[in-house]
């Protein structure tokens, strides 16, 4: 589709008119279920609206630009850290390079978590009324759309659904005994009085910290022509 406009040639991706017309169908379908539904609802009945909420980050998702796989500007497509921490991005070269402190690798990111796809996570704790909060706003800025929006607003829009459906994916899950409001369908620490295996073992990573940076712990040296003892059978 070609738009001109003032002697200059606009086109608009290829299937950006489709994806933008199913995405609001969907959105609207989601609104309507749960508007069906209330604070208390059973995690199966939320099931089917995490599914749909999914399906519609997809269509968001392929409507924004790519994300990088690291969230670094220098290193887009480098080595991903298992464990950033909180603020920093998922580049591996400069997490390092932050941790030992040997060269400027940059100001760290936002302090806000972000998923393995790098989509932002939201803050608990998760309620049904965050997840309505989120799908309201998720309509204000689809219906703000058109299809010569710029890439930023369709980032903010596939932003803005993923954080929508982490929220329906948690209410979805079964409860358990731990009581978590983060992480309903977590399993349990029994070493930590059954609490949420997830946030005990997020705090115990954060107290090996010190000033936001993870402690390097030094292997010890292994002796050359020295083999490790076998346990007699």
């Amino acid at each position: 589709m070609n738009e001109t406009r003032r002697g200059q040639q606009y086109t608009v991706p290829t299937g950006r008119p489709f994806l933008l017309g199913e995405l609001r169908t969907k959105l609207a379908a989601i609104e309507g279920s749960v508007r069906a539904l209330y604070a208390d609802a059973h995690p199966a009945e939320l099931e089917t609206v995490a599914d749909e909420t999914y399906l519609l980050f997809t269509i968001a998702r392929n409507l924004a630009p790519a994300k990088t796989y690291t969230g670094c500007d220098r290193h887009p497509n480098g080595a991903i850290d298992p464990e950033p921490p909180q603020g920093w991005t998922r580049c591996l070269l400069c997490n390092e390079a932050r941790r030992r402190g040997t060269t400027a690798a940059g100001v760290p990111g936002p302090a806000s978590r972000t998923s393995n796809l790098g989509y932002p996570v939201p803050e608990g704790p998760y309620s049904f009324e965050l997840l309505k909060q989120l799908l309201r706003r998720t309509t204000e800025v689809a219906y703000g759309l058109s299809l010569r929006s710029s890439d930023a607003e369709f980032t903010e829009l596939a932003d803005t659904v993923h954080q929508s459906f982490i929220v329906a994916r948690e209410l979805s899950r079964p409860r358990n005994t731990s009581g978590c409001d983060i992480h309903p369908g977590a399993p349990t620490d029994p070493t930590a009085d059954n609490a949420c295996l997830f946030c005990t073992a997020d705090r115990r990573r954060r107290l090996n910290q010190r000033d936001g940076v993870p402690v390097m712990i030094d292997r010890l040296p292994r002796r050359r022509g020295v083999r490790p003892r076998r346990s007699l059978p």
